[in-house]
């Protein structure tokens, strides 16, 4: 019996149902209702380029067998499920996108193996550095931490932690910030216990760049790629300028802070507050380890300290009396500016429909451009 997959037609003020049904599983896809706070979301709906028998068989290498999932609409460029099997125990399962263009390497399988090594190191933090606010992927039965779903997808499972969450954003309280600050402190003094060659070095690349920079290079060109194509093109156009200009400037940060080796740490890369979770003990726990490289530290204090260094103190309390890199920190907030306009004009470029990602993909553009 072939598969079928019905996605949502919309999200807004209401809860939308579908339903995968496979041959040994029924999977309940439910998507919950859209945040217009939450401009970072772009997977808003269930995916329909994906075989969800291949999806049931992967999972079973986790030992997860008659599941129920329920669509979770949340991240960019990875799709994501609770799943329930038998006595209650749930999951968190994620399909990451190998081509959607923030991944590290510059195809499908240097994307795969990136994410091999970031949810490793995540998981030896874990384990083996006892960090237990770390949310990290599971091995399966066979020792395997992600398993290729077909060329583009990738299938991984980590544990499902009840509690909550903000949406994307600047973190709403000094005590969150302190607590963070602690938590970062923990993260980056816990090093010494992993494997030198497990984690990768953040070589200062943006993701996308190439295809941003092919893309600056032919805006007097039509773009006939797809519907959003073209108003992409109009709005790069109008601050082509100013991006030349942060580029040139990241470029010329960069040697200088790399040089610097006395900061490099094992960071996490995204430590927003979209992606520290409450749990229902109070307890802080730090998901999405897709982007977790060897880096100055300041990678990570930057999305944590305001202007008054809030956090800092809680900071240096854990790791000693250490310097914060001012250049750092700028590098860093200009890798962000510039890669979150990459990924999404590289998502341009390429042929696309319109639906309910590619629409709020362009409206995270126009911010993203407009400041």
């Amino acid at each position: 019996m072939a598969a079928e997959i019905k996605s949502p037609q919309s999200l807004r003020g209401r809860s939308t149902l579908g339903r995968w049904r496979s041959p040994s599983t029924a999977l309940l896809l439910e998507s919950a209702e859209r945040r217009d706070d939450e401009v970072g979301v772009c997977v808003l709906s269930p995916p329909t380029d994906l075989d969800p028998d291949a999806v049931v068989r992967v999972l079973t290498h986790w030992g997860l067998r008659e599941v129920r999932l329920l669509y979770l609409p949340v991240g960019f460029g990875s799709h994501h499920w609770s799943a329930c099997r038998g006595g209650g125990r749930r999951f968190f399962v994620t399909v990451d996108d190998l081509e959607a263009g923030f991944q590290a390497g510059e195809d499908a399988d240097a994307a795969f193996a990136a994410l091999d090594r970031a949810y490793r190191t995540a998981a030896a933090l874990r384990d083996d550095a006892g960090l237990e606010f770390v949310l990290a992927p599971l091995y399966d039965g066979e020792g395997a931490i992600i398993r290729r779903l077909d060329e583009r997808h990738a299938v991984s499972v980590a544990p499902f932690v009840d509690g909550t969450s903000s949406p994307y954003g600047e973190y709403e309280s000094n005590d969150k910030r302190e607590r963070m600050g602690g938590l970062l402190g923990r993260l980056h003094a816990a090093g010494e216990g992993i494997p030198a060659g497990l984690p990768r070095r953040d070589d200062g690349s943006i993701p996308s760049r190439t295809t941003l920079e092919e893309a600056l290079a032919t805006l007097d060109l039509p773009w006939d790629t797809g519907p959003f194509a073209e108003p992409a093109r109009a709005l790069l156009a109008d601050h082509a300028d100013e991006l030349d200009l942060q580029l040139r400037t990241y470029d010329a940060l960069v040697p200088r802070v790399r040089e610097r080796s006395d900061s490099w740490v094992i960071t996490h890369g995204e430590p927003h507050r979209r992606n520290v979770m409450v749990d229902t003990r109070g307890g802080l726990r730090l998901v999405d380890w897709d982007t977790t490289l060897v880096a100055p530290r300041e990678r990570d204090l930057r999305m944590v300290l305001d202007e008054r260094l809030t956090g800092w103190d809680e900071y240096i309390s854990v790791v000693g009396d250490v310097p914060l890199d001012h250049e750092a920190l700028e590098l860093y907030r200009q890798w962000w500016d510039i890669a979150d306009i990459a990924v999404f004009i590289a998502l341009f470029r390429r042929p696309h429909e319109e639906n309910e990602n590619t629409v709020a993909s362009f409206e995270v553009l126009r911010s993203n451009l407009n400041g």
